[in-house]
């Protein structure tokens, strides 16, 4: 930038009466009756930038902006008005055309208060999102005791209060599902027992040629008899949660119970459970669930090595495990494992293996004690079942 003097002519020092020349004495007083001397506006504040005139004009060979700003003679002293130029080649980049001071200002403002308003109402919205979404976990997890506060009265709330309809709903029909279940099982279990006894009449009885006869009709009555008591079993569990009461159960006396009433002589079992640790829970039900593992491993694993049952504490928490070193299941089929009536393998017979349902009572069994069942492959080969239920102290 650089100053150019204004060359626009002026009046001698005698132009105006009554008016002190340049640079004349500073006792200068005018005489009564003649006029006053205008007085000069009192200089701008320390710190304020004066409005003095502007103009901007653009150019194009130059492409550039310049700004012409009049200055008045005093402060610098010089006999006449005075013009500043600069020149910029963007409007934006110039301090004098553009302050971004109070632009700065404004965005503080406005993120100011976005926090102070809005980050309450997005938190609000994400605490209810969140635990909506938990309950609906816990719902697709077979847990229907979910409660949602719908004290909103907006969509959230419609939205919590539908789900607590649909927790209600599915707890009823699951319920009545279970029930008629074991109502069904329970009135088979009788006629099944009163065949067997006919048939086993008949086969002392029958001659040679109708033995074998008797014999293939009997081991199908027994058949169903298993299954009509595994359905039962199945139904006493899955509506046992209500009114089962939960106590200090040790791992290691639960685990030896289910291991004396399933172990033969197809397979080592392998025990790692300390003395100390207790789980809250039913004793019958565990000793049940572990005793269903145990089963399948021998039935399907034993051949293959060991089977290894293990129990250890995490954070509140205890997890028992039982592995085998078998074939291990397809990824795919895991999460199906745990469902009624589901087989690996469609072609089993009453033979090479069960009617589907000692997995399911396991699940039910565990999820009575308020715990979690899981399964994985295990590397190389194998499959690991856990049991997760809450750590308890032991009882007095």
């Amino acid at each position: 930038m650089y100053a150019q003097p204004d060359h626009t002519p002026r009046e001698g020092p005698s132009a105006e009466p009554g008016m002190p020349p340049p640079g004349g004495p500073p006792d200068f007083n005018p005489q009564p009756g003649e006029p006053q001397p205008e007085s000069r506006p009192n200089p701008p504040p320390r710190g304020r930038i004066p409005d003095f005139p502007k103009s901007v004009l653009r150019t194009e060979a130059p492409s550039a902006y310049w700004l012409l700003v009049r200055l008045p003679p005093e402060p610098l002293q010089m006999a006449g008005p005075v013009t500043l130029v600069g020149m910029t080649p963007s409007l934006g980049l110039s301090p004098l055309l553009f302050n971004p001071k109070p632009w700065i200002a404004v965005a503080g403002l406005i993120i100011l208060f976005s926090i102070l308003f809005w980050f309450p109402l997005a938190r609000n919205l994400s605490n209810s999102i969140v635990k909506m979404t938990r309950a609906t976990e816990s719902i697709a997890e077979g847990r229907f005791d979910i409660q949602l506060a719908d004290s909103r009265s907006d969509e959230l709330g419609r939205l919590g209060h539908a789900i607590n309809r649909m927790s209600a709903r599915l707890r009823d029909f699951v319920t009545g599902q279970r029930r008629f279940l074991g109502d069904a099982a329970h009135e088979l279990c009788s006629p099944l027992a009163r065949m067997e006894i006919a048939l086993g009449i008949l086969e002392e009885r029958g001659d040679e040629k109708s033995l074998p006869y008797i014999r293939d009709v009997r081991d199908e009555v027994t058949h169903m008899r298993k299954l009509a008591n595994e359905l039962l079993s199945f139904s006493k569990a899955s509506l046992g949660e209500s009114h089962v009461k939960l106590e200090s159960v040790n791992v290691a006396e639960m685990v030896e119970t289910a291991i004396r009433l399933e172990k033969g002589d197809a397979g080592l079992i392998q025990v790692n459970v300390p003395v100390e640790l207790f789980v809250r829970g039913h004793f019958e039900l565990l000793q049940r669930a572990v005793a269903n593992l145990l089963r399948n491993a021998l039935r399907y694993a034993a051949q293959a090595g060991p089977i290894s049952v293990d129990a250890w504490p995490e954070q509140d928490h205890v997890i028992i495990a039982v592995s085998d070193q078998g074939p291990g299941v397809s990824p795919r089929e895991l999460e199906k494992l745990f469902d009624p009536f589901y087989r690996v393998d469609p072609s089993r017979t009453s033979e090479t293996g069960g009617v589907g349902l000692g997995l399911a009572i396991v699940k039910t069994c565990v999820e009575t004690c308020r715990g979690v069942v899981s399964a994985a492959n295990r590397i190389p080969t194998g499959l690991e079942v856990r049991l997760r239920l809450d750590q308890a102290e032991p009882a007095a």
